[in-house]
């Protein structure tokens, strides 16, 4: 019995062929296996957001009778704003302005902010005029391109 490998394996020892043989219109797969109803697990939590940061630098106060406000610096954008008592920005409420601090709230966590000492103030305002100057080549005059 030379070629075929399989001439030499009796059907006797291959039951599932003789019982599925493959030219059978007959022929089925398998039962599925009886798999086990089991109960899906939660999804995850979701992950806690982080801590928002607060984005504002308090650079002056104003309060006097009805009308209090603060005069903020946004750190990202280093734009100037004002904001009256009960006003928001991104999700920060200004709650309170009393002489040089100024107390915001995002939902249960408050902040308090102070003015900044005057070597912060010094690097702060130097910063913010270095990137306001004009760079060469950005000016729309011909006599500085």
């Amino acid at each position: 019995m030379n070629g075929n490998p399989l001439w030499t394996i009796p059907l006797a020892v291959l039951p599932d062929t003789r019982q599925r043989p493959i030219f059978s219109p007959s022929r089925r797969p398998p039962p599925p296996a009886a798999a086990l109803a089991s109960e899906p697990k939660p999804p995850p939590p979701p992950p806690s957001a982080p801590p928002v940061e607060l984005p504002l630098l308090l650079v002056g106060t104003i309060s006097g009778g009805d009308l209090s406000f603060g005069i903020f610096v946004d750190k990202t954008s280093k734009a100037t704003l004002r904001l009256k008592i009960g006003e928001d920005y991104q999700g920060w409420r200004l709650r309170s302005v009393h002489g040089r601090e100024a107390i915001m709230a995002y939902g249960e966590r408050s902040e308090t902010l102070n003015f900044p000492t005057q070597a912060e103030a010094a690097v702060a305002v130097s910063r913010t005029v270095a990137e306001s100057a004009p760079r060469r080549g950005s000016s729309h005059s011909p006599e500085y391109d």
